[in-house]
């Protein structure tokens, strides 16, 4: 897909080649915003539902043919690769988790299945520790199995220089979803409006509960200064950022916070709640604020901290951009990432 996940995999599957015979998998064949190297093979899966038979039997004679030292899953698709890899006793059996368990609804059934499907694995990536607290708390991994190895994303900074900033525009970018708190994060700007009636916000995203934020937005009388934008492709996020003078986090909880570094690599500031991934990449009063989860009243002090003190505000999105190069920029992560699996082949 054309996004940042998407990239970034592209790129590490091209540095994997470089070593490796590489095969993907993917669910559609398509073109990507980075080229994929040529001596990399691409297949699809034959059915549209992931955990089908059909697509097990594929990957059981894929296996057969290829004979991997190593496989790599991640969503859906852990399942069936942590199953065949052991029956095909695949050396290095990975799963790649990016996702907070609390973003899925688990019966008790589908939490010990997952468990053992897990202990299947050899070795499991999380992208935080939020994450990693989460495989081993939740679903009983040993922590000895697990290491952590951060999202990143390309550096964009210098391809937006020609885009202004304004400082009346706030922006959050994501699913509209409950557990993003997106409700919290309109009361604040309701709050911040008292004192600043020229502020702006642009939600971008879709989701489930649209018309339930934007009735909100109505009751609370902020409709002409919040601007639901719905699903943009990815130059168009990039420009937002760039245009915003703050973009905010809200989430409840998050595996990550991929956000919070996309906002970072084109130089803005961040604003995100103090809960799990989040604050893994927010160093308060150094690379951004964070505020207390579901508090709308302290979201928005944070927001009218930085409109009265734009030295702050500026300090801060220096700060985070120079974060962002140190951790979790694309370069660095594909070295980093190349390194651990290189070694893990030997």
């Amino acid at each position: 897909m054309n996004n940042s996940t998407s990239d970034y995999f592209v790129v590490l599957s091209n540095k994997l080649a470089e070593e490796f015979q590489v095969v993907v998998i993917t669910h559609k064949i398509r073109k990507t915003n980075v080229s994929l190297d040529d001596s990399i093979t691409v297949l699809k899966w034959p059915s549209r539902k992931t955990t089908s038979w059909k697509n097990f039997w594929f990957l059981c004679k894929l296996m057969r043919v290829y004979k991997p030292s190593m496989i790599i899953s991640m969503f859906g698709f852990v399942n069936l690769y942590l199953i065949a890899g052991w029956i095909f006793r695949v050396k290095t059996r990975l799963a790649w988790i990016r996702t907070l368990s609390s973003q899925y609804s688990q019966t008790r059934y589908k939490v010990i299945r997952k468990s053992k499907i897990y202990s299947l694995a050899t070795h499991i990536v999380t992208n935080s520790q939020a994450t990693k607290n989460d495989v081993v708390n939740f679903f009983k991994i040993p922590d000895h199995k697990v290491t952590i190895l951060p999202n990143s994303v390309k550096d964009y900074s210098t391809s937006l220089e020609h885009i202004n900033t304004s400082k009346n525009n706030f922006l959050y970018v994501g699913r509209l979803h409950r557990s993003k708190g997106i409700d919290v994060l309109i009361q604040s700007f309701a709050l911040a409006l008292k004192k600043f009636p020229n502020i702006q916000l642009s939600i971008i995203g879709h989701g489930a509960i649209l018309e339930e934020l934007m009735e909100l937005t109505s009751v609370l009388g902020v409709s002409n200064n919040i601007t639901f934008l719905g699903e943009k492709n990815k130059k168009d996020v990039l420009e937002a950022y760039k245009e915003s003078y703050c973009t905010i986090i809200p989430s409840n909880s998050e595996a990550f916070g991929f956000t919070v570094i996309e906002a970072m690599s084109v130089g803005t500031c961040v604003i995100g709640a103090n809960n799990t991934g989040i604050k893994e990449i927010i160093i308060p009063e150094e690379s951004g604020l964070l505020f207390e989860t579901g508090n709308s009243k302290d979201l928005a002090t944070q927001i009218e901290k930085l409109i009265v003190n734009q030295s702050l505000r500026d300090y801060l999105a220096t700060n985070g951009y120079q974060r962002f190069l140190n951790l979790y920029e694309n370069d660095y992560a594909t070295n980093r990432d190349f390194k651990f699996l290189n070694e893990l082949s030997k």
